[in-house]
């Protein structure tokens, strides 16, 4: 999925994050691309009403990530995860930005289950004509309860990383991802269900 090869991306980080200015252009190079794959994948399936290009969330997203070297990134896992959050976000403050209702503006109401169903085997991408608004606030309360949980969907959600990058990422085995995102889909459909 990721275009440059894992150590080269996160000694690029590195570079980056201790000041080196040439590191900058060449991490840009690196990550535009996937961060920009990532955004179309998310956006294919977007209902027409939310116009939102690739570009957009792929500018906002890279201005969050690297607008403030504040973020210590460990290493290229660490970092899309960290973009699945900006991504996350971003796409939430654009729909309350266009004056959404509270339940989504209209978007169809869609069950987990009926998501899975819809992709192609070993799929991660989600449809995202449903109501985000609602999912994002379902994500927040999921947190409360199991906040590796919440970060698994919102990796599986947003970031493009694979099961095996996902666990990677949380420092947990492929096994522990399966059965976390198990949980986590049946406490997400109960939740949006109760909201329905």
């Amino acid at each position: 999925m990721m275009a440059s090869p894992p150590t080269e991306l996160t000694a690029l980080l590195a570079r980056w994050r201790s000041g080196d200015r040439s590191a900058e252009r060449e991490l840009f190079d690196a990550i535009y691309p996937v961060l920009r794959g990532i955004a179309q994948a998310r956006l294919r399936r977007l209902s027409t009403d939310l116009t939102l290009s690739a570009t957009e969330i792929v500018n906002e997203t890279y201005e969050r990530l690297l607008g403030s070297r504040r973020i210590e990134y460990r290493d290229r896992t660490h970092f899309f995860a960290m973009a699945a959050r900006a991504i996350r976000h971003f796409v939430i403050d654009q729909l309350r930005t266009r004056g959404r209702d509270k339940r989504g503006g209209g978007q169809p109401f869609v069950r987990l289950s009926e998501l899975d169903q819809a992709e192609p085997a070993g799929g991660d991408s989600i449809d995202l004509r449903v109501d985000w608004l609602a999912v994002h606030a379902a994500i927040e309360a999921l947190e409360q309860v199991d906040a590796g949980c919440s970060r698994l969907v919102e990796l599986k959600f947003f970031s493009g990383l694979t099961v095996e990058e996902i666990a990677e990422s949380c420092g947990v085995s492929r096994a522990t991802v399966v059965r976390d995102w198990r949980f986590a889909k049946a406490w997400l459909a109960q939740h949006l269900q109760a909201l329905n």
